[in-house]
């Protein structure tokens, strides 16, 4: 099943947009040490990628929210699908031909627009075949559909991980038994051997990144906030394609320490912080540079994202390494939108907006998400009980024609005399 036009090699453009971000950070007068690791390890990230024909890598395509840490154990090379869109709408011009891709495949405007595009990219060639798909139900329908299609698609064989809705002590046997179920399917399909050592280290990586993240997040609610306006979308990033990988420790304990060194010096991410948000949801990524510059503008920073950077308690064990892969995913952040809204969702936005003492909340109603849009209300009331602002912004995370930067900034403007008026 392919698209009629071959779109050019998605990878190779995101590797140009990260050489050409390293050399503007360079080229800064104090550059962030951590940015520039940041962007080096998304560049051997995708370089790996995108050599991988020629190198032999065996490549497992999957979903987000998957344990990456078994494919690191294994020495089999992840690729990320929906972060890798999100790239592709940040760093390139042209997503909405792979929107136009997928649309000739049958996929209407309905359905969530990174699988749309992610669709359009294996039919179109944009994306180079992997070796097997891998996918789950976390944390919505659309993710526990794609994997069937793009298997169709690109002629692979696929492993769907059925993960549980609750941690009991039953459900999390569950999910264990799916994840040895998957390293089954791995070393069949890849002829390569989990390497159980191997998997407690990645395992001790993990558990001292999810204890970086908490710092972070704690760092982030001093007033002025330390951390860049829309800086959040690295941290995503970070757990998302290095999760037990130790440059992406490195990156988080250069953070740490910059925040930390910020903070002392009572230095703020805006040269006057006015606006202390929350962001509810991803902001279109093809708006990310407006976004930045508009924040600084302004003097707002997001300062918490309930459903990305809040890291629920406990500690991993890598003496149990399988088991600690699965009680990880349930400490995730997203998790609280998995599965029937309940207090862990509401609770924590009310939370958040208390610690992190916030003006106002940024709620980004993704068209194609059916998630995102069905708890506006709910959220909404939440927080309008603690007399705090919310704008609901109706727009898409990847495709460009849902809204435009102009209409964007109106409406930010118009929140921001709103909050400055209070």
């Amino acid at each position: 099943m392919t698209s009629s036009v071959t779109k050019p090699n998605t990878i190779d453009a995101i590797l140009r947009a990260c050489r050409l971000m390293l050399k503007m950070i360079g080229a800064r007068p104090e550059p962030r040490r951590s940015e520039e690791l940041y962007y080096r390890m998304l560049g051997d990230y995708y370089t790996r990628l995108l050599k991988a024909p020629e190198t032999g890598d065996f490549v497992a395509a999957h979903t987000v929210f998957f344990p990456s840490e078994l494919l690191y154990a294994m020495d089999i090379l992840p690729m990320h699908m929906e972060t890798t869109a999100w790239m592709t709408a940040l760093f390139l011009s042209d997503y909405a031909a792979l929107l136009s891709a997928g649309a000739e495949l049958g996929l209407k405007s309905e359905i969530c627009s990174p699988h749309r595009g992610l669709a359009g990219a294996f039919s179109s060639r944009a994306l180079p075949r992997p070796n097997v798909i891998l996918w789950s139900n976390m944390v919505c329908d659309n993710t526990a559909k794609s994997g069937e299609l793009l298997m169709k698609i690109t002629g692979c064989p696929g492993f769907f991980l059925d993960h549980p809705f609750q941690q009991t002590e039953p459900e999390t046997a569950y999910l264990v038994g799916e994840l040895e179920d998957m390293v089954h399917f791995l070393e069949d399909h890849s002829g390569k051997r989990m390497d159980w050592d191997r998997l407690a280290e990645v395992v001790a990586e993990t558990d001292r990144q999810v204890e970086l993240l908490r710092q972070i997040n704690t760092l982030r609610q001093a007033v002025p906030s330390p951390f860049s306006p829309q800086g959040f979308l690295e941290l995503l990033t970070i757990d998302y394609l290095f999760a037990g990988r130790p440059e992406a420790t490195e990156y988080l304990e250069t953070l740490c320490h910059e925040l930390t060194e910020a903070v002392r010096q009572g230095k703020g991410a805006v040269a006057h912080e006015r606006f202390r948000l929350m962001t509810l949801f991803l902001p279109p990524m093809y708006l990310m540079g407006f976004l930045e510059r508009i924040s600084q503008e302004y003097g707002a920073v997001s300062v918490t994202e309930p459903f990305f950077c809040s890291w629920g308690q406990g500690r991993l064990d890598p003496s149990k390494p399988l088991e600690s892969v699965a009680w990880k995913s349930f400490m995730r952040p997203e998790m609280r939108m998995y599965g029937a809204l309940d207090d862990r969702a509401l609770g924590e936005i009310a939370e958040s907006a208390r610690q992190s003492k916030i003006d106002g909340a940024v709620y980004y109603a993704d068209v194609g998400c059916r998630h995102t849009c069905a708890t506006i209300k709910l959220f909404k009331d939440v927080l309008d009980d603690m007399d705090i602002p919310v704008l609901t912004l109706d727009c898409d995370v990847v495709d460009p024609t849902v809204t435009s930067e102009e209409e964007i900034r109106e409406k930010l403007e118009r929140f921001f005399e709103l909050m400055e008026d209070r």
